[in-house]
Formats: C-alpha cells, structure tokens, sequence
C-alpha cells in the first residue's frame, strides 16, 4: 500500500485534512515591543514579507506590517528610531495548530486578514499561514475568492 504526501495530488483531498500546522511557516521572525521600527523594516527586507509579529515570553503581542510602517511615515517623527510598539496593531487573529485548513480560510475571509498567527496549546506562537502558503494548498480559483473576499470588503481600509 501507497501513501501519498496529503501536501501533494488531489486538493480537494488534500485540503480537507491539512491543518495549520501542517501549512503554515514554522519560524518566522519576530521582534519585541521595545524593537525599533528600523528593525521590523529590515525584516521584512530580509525575510521578503509584510508583516513581523511582536511577541512577549514566545507569545504574541502585535503585529507590525508594512502598511503600518507606510502610514506612519506620515506622521512620526524619526520613525526608524521608535519602538514597534507605538505604531503595531494589536488586534490579533490568531488560530491554533489543529486548525483545519476549510477553518483557515474562513477565518481569513471573516476577520478580513491576508495573514494568521498560529499559536500552541499555550497561546506561544507557532507560525504565521499568509494567502502565499494558502496558494500550494488550494486551487487558484479558490486562492483568489478569498483574496478577493478580504481585499474588496469595504470594511477594509
């Protein structure tokens, strides 16, 4: 008897019994509260990503994003200089490790996120899942309603 890689063949199997745990990016980087914005940017930089996770004894705090550097230029002073706390968004959405992939998707499209913070029994974070990771997973035509539900939504600003 054969067994297939769940990560390969069919999706319509596949995606029914992934979690994830099984999809998400099981290290990103991450920076404290007290981290300058210069550092997060290089992050970003460095790991080709939009968003940095904050966290606090392994748990997560905040989120840093791009968008949240670009609008902050605007208006703080000598931003490269300034803690990532005054600028990070503290409204998480968070998933845990079991959570199966139909749930991800759900999750993504009612909360309006492009990203998910993974984290264990104990609220540590584990991973970050983004619609890049969703993508290998899933359909195209599935990847895109999705990014078409959390991009078009006119609560998103």
């Amino acid at each position: 008897m054969t067994t297939q890689n769940p990560r390969s063949g069919n999706h319509a199997e596949a995606s029914g019994s992934l979690t994830a745990g099984e999809i998400m990016n099981p290290a990103p980087r991450t920076c404290s509260r007290f981290s300058r914005v210069l550092e997060a940017v290089l992050i970003f930089k460095d790991e080709d990503c939009g968003m940095v996770p904050v966290v606090e004894e392994a748990k997560p705090i905040g989120v840093v994003t791009d968008r949240d550097v670009a609008l902050a230029l605007a208006t703080t002073q000598d931003l490269v200089n300034r803690p990532v706390e005054e600028i990070m968004s503290r409204d998480l959405v968070t998933v845990t490790v079991g959570t199966p992939l139909p749930q991800l998707i759900d999750t993504m499209r009612s909360e309006l996120v492009r990203r998910l913070l993974v984290v264990d029994d104990q609220g540590v974070l584990a991973g970050v899942i983004s619609w890049k990771d969703l993508a290998g997973e899933l359909p195209d035509r599935t990847v895109g309603q999705v990014v078409n539900d959390v991009v078009e939504s006119p609560a998103q600003s």
